[in-house]
């Protein structure tokens, strides 16, 4: 396991810069961050050269919707730009989402009007289309399933068993899944089983405890049994650590390295 650093939701008591500091002090080698658009990504690329990081993934799409056929076009040319951007950035992986998120990971649309084979017909054209142009570049999507309880209300896809599916039906080694195990505990629980069932079709996997979305150890998760069940598996993939410290981000990075 690669142990990946969100400096998005760890380390906001510092200015975005420093935390690329804070996180290499800390003893991380990765970080990842959401969009890109609205940084300066040779700014990013100055400060990864000089600390020394790397990054381990960020958001592939924004403004578009996967589960819109009719925002295919517009969706597939967003994806482009950001491959571009992840190879500029040496960056490997890029999170995609079936809804357009907004400001602090609001549904902008959630498509209540169309079917639910409607909305997975949308899915699969686009992600047959973006799958020959992820393995050109070597840049994997990884597709996340979200919470419609607490975070994310109105997004489509939802659960473990539909994303995994998906990408089956893709079958690409550069389409894979984004499993946040935050997300999973609280829209299926069954952790253990899901990973291990679908561990060939996970490319990446996020990290927060339940309830509250903090470190591993403040909550109801068994974290000792998941990772060693990661180990068990031969999992030797990103982990990212996209959670909100309960105390200190110092306190909560030094959490991440004992685990």
């Amino acid at each position: 396991m690669i142990k990946s650093l969100c400096i998005e939701t760890i380390f906001t008591e510092f200015p975005f810069e420093q935390r690329f500091e804070l996180a290499k002090k800390s003893g991380f080698d990765y970080i990842e961050f959401w969009s890109w658009t609205d940084k300066d990504i040779e700014k990013i690329k100055h400060l990864c050269e000089k600390n020394n990081l790397k990054i381990a993934s960020f958001s592939g799409d924004q403004d578009y919707s996967l589960i819109d056929l009719n925002q295919s076009t517009e969706y597939i040319l967003f994806v482009k730009e950001s491959i571009q951007t992840a190879k500029y950035l040496g960056c490997k992986y890029l999170v995609i989402h079936s809804n357009a998120l907004g400001p602090e990971g609001k549904v902008l649309n959630d498509y209540s009007q169309r079917s639910t084979l409607e909305k997975f017909g949308a899915m699969l054209n686009t992600l047959k289309y973006l799958a020959p142009i992820a393995e050109k570049e070597k840049v994997t999507l990884v597709l996340e399933a979200l919470n419609t309880e607490i975070d994310h209300p109105g997004n489509f896809l939802s659960n473990t068993k539909d994303a995994a599916e998906l990408i089956q039906l893709v079958g690409s080694p550069f389409i894979k899944i984004l499993y946040d195990i935050y997300h999973m505990q609280i829209m299926e629980g069954n952790l253990i089983n899901t990973v291990t069932k679908y561990i060939k079709e996970i490319g990446y996997i996020h990290i927060a405890d339940v309830p509250g979305r903090h470190e591993p150890g403040t909550g109801e998760i068994n974290y000792s049994n998941m990772v060693k069940t990661l180990r068990n598996l031969n999992y030797q993939g990103f982990v990212g650590f996209e959670l909100y410290p309960l105390k200190t981000s110092e306190d909560a990075a030094k959490t991440i390295q004992d685990i």
